[in-house]
């Protein structure tokens, strides 16, 4: 049996590189989840920078389930 490693592609719309910094951990926590159903990865997420550490996340995950789990670690503010 061999094991496959699946990376979640990011991408941050953000004038600098303040904001991925301070998300860097959570997105490395992000990337490790499975779903528990479908046994997949979340597949990829487009944060958009707002103001004052607020963004908006758009996931690609195989289910809500995964999407939710995710959001609950990343959050909407950082």
């Amino acid at each position: 049996m061999s094991a496959s490693t699946a990376v979640m592609h990011i991408t941050i719309k953000d004038r600098g590189t303040h904001l991925r910094e301070k998300l860097r951990v959570r997105l490395d926590q992000a990337a490790e989840l499975r779903c528990e159903q479908h046994g997949e990865p979340v597949t990829a997420v487009t944060i958009h920078a707002r103001e004052n550490g607020w963004f908006d996340a758009r996931w690609t995950t195989c289910c809500p389930d995964l999407e939710q789990r995710a959001v609950a670690i990343v959050k909407d503010r950082c």
